[in-house]
């Protein structure tokens, strides 16, 4: 089975140095600028890609096989954060026309262009599934790692997808993601025997099976022991947060 064609998303402003970062550690086949007109270095930034320039973007520019710039037509108004949202399903559309049936794994910068931009391209990455990454443009000339990409974004991203399929134990998982906020709140144990006398009839075994669950989606973390102990993180507290219902306890 052929390897995913990588497709880089990069909100562009007036500084290569993050758009080189990118293509070093993505090695990506496509890139898709995002910019607006009053980026005056933008098409410059641009034409360097299209020209595989070494110079200036670094020896994986030369693997790059499609490049393309989109331009929104503000990036300081009220719809800038929805023109973002359109143009990365742009970019998204047009890699998948590309693509030939090719599995795509789509990875979108989260550092260039306005401020307006970057909330954009973040919010937009979370709705659509895409692996968010920062560059630190003060650090560019530096030796230290520059590109990271941000977990707890990524996390919550790959939690939406989770729970947007709304299988039945989704539910069922985030009834005992509450039991164990609840739980944390009020200084109580938080054993699978104790959740499951909470939750009553559902069982010990099905309480332990839906933490491994919540474990593997970083929602909650194991004190394992003799009798294991259950703790959520931070990212299980905004997820319950977000998208707990009290309905699903009548479930």
């Amino acid at each position: 089975m052929a390897n995913p064609m990588k497709v880089l998303i990069h909100s562009q402003g007036n500084s290569e140095g993050p758009l080189r970062e990118a293509i070093d550690y993505y090695r990506p086949n496509m890139v898709f600028l995002i910019s607006n007109h009053g980026a005056s270095k933008a098409p410059l930034i641009h034409k360097h890609l299209e020209d595989r320039n070494v110079a200036k973007l670094g020896r994986s520019v030369r693997d790059v096989k499609y490049v393309e710039m989109i331009f929104i037509d503000n990036a300081f108004c009220e719809d800038t954060v929805l023109q973002m949202f359109s143009a990365i399903d742009e970019a998204k559309m047009k890699a998948t026309a590309r693509a030939n049936g090719n599995k795509l794994e789509f990875y979108a910068g989260v550092a260039g262009g306005t401020k307006l931009m970057v909330i954009g391209s973040a919010l937009a990455a979370i709705n659509d599934g895409i692996t968010t990454y920062y560059v630190n443009e003060e650090t560019v000339d530096h030796a230290e790692e520059l590109l990271f990409e941000i977990d707890f974004m990524n996390a919550l991203m790959s939690t939406i997808s989770w729970l947007r399929e709304g299988h039945y134990s989704t539910k069922k998982n985030l009834r005992y993601l509450n039991e164990v906020i609840r739980r944390e709140a009020n200084d109580e144990v938080r054993t699978a025997n104790a959740i499951s006398l909470s939750l009553s009839p559902i069982t010990n075994r099905a309480v332990r099976n839906g933490m491994r669950v919540l474990e593997e989606r970083k929602l909650i973390v194991i004190e394992k022991g003799k009798t294991h102990s259950y703790n959520s993180t931070l990212l299980g507290k905004y997820v319950l947060r977000m998208f707990y219902d009290s309905s699903m306890e009548e479930e």
